[in-house]
């Protein structure tokens, strides 16, 4: 039953080391999963995971936001991209293996000890098809940021920029929603819709001869 929740995210990275051209991507594998395990034993011994929701969706969508979905993302990746010495377009690339590798060991953690309903469908299931798609749509939205300024063109850096807050939140309301039995068909309809996108924009990605990660 939790064997999804444990190979999704290893799986899709393991493809894409398997196809990419830069083998860097294995080394921010690496990275990610130790900064993963590092972070993961440090939450158990320094925090308490067992929080009791508020029926409140704002509370909830900013606690998600922050503890889990985007703040812990956000200091990996600074810190990676203000103290390395790589090219801009390899930092920006590096999104995407160095944020998967470490959800693929902090998030089985994080829903094993919350204990929220650990056995229902939106955490084995939901929870980790909305992170790992959450990541590799945000970093497409990252590249053509990057793209965007490369380039000079304003118009689409804002749009992304604002795509890419979206795509950050989404999750989390996801999840702020169905702990408070809120629309629950409506939380899994997005959930399943988000992964095929994210699941057709992957392979399309992938097979095309200048992909924008590695």
């Amino acid at each position: 039953m939790y064997l999804f929740m444990f190979i999704i995210i290893p799986a899709i990275l393991v493809y894409s080391c398997i196809r990419a051209e830069n083998k860097i991507v294995l080394l921010l594998s690496l990275a990610g999963a130790f900064t993963g395990v590092l972070v993961s034993i440090c939450t158990a011994l320094f925090t308490y995971l067992h929080r009791v929701p508020d029926y409140n969706l704002f509370s909830n969508f900013f606690y998600y936001l922050l503890t889990f979905y985007a703040l812990p993302m956000i200091l990996l990746y600074g810190v990676y991209f203000f103290i390395t010495k790589d090219s801009l377009e390899i930092r920006v690339k590096a999104f995407f293996p160095l944020t998967a590798s470490f959800y693929a060991v902090f998030m089985p953690f994080m829903i094993i000890g919350s204990d929220n309903c650990l056995n229902s469908f939106f955490m084995l299931f939901a929870k980790p098809v909305l992170l790992i798609s959450m990541l590799f749509v945000a970093s497409r939205l990252l590249y053509n940021i990057f793209d965007g300024s490369r380039n000079s063109n304003l118009s689409k850096i804002l749009v992304n920029s604002l795509l890419f807050l979206m795509t950050l939140s989404l999750p989390a309301l996801m999840e702020s929603m169905w702990i408070l039995n809120m629309a629950e068909i409506l939380v899994y309809a997005i959930s399943i819709v988000f992964g095929l996108f994210a699941l057709g924009l992957f392979f399309v990605e992938s097979r095309r001869e200048y992909k924008y990660f590695f």
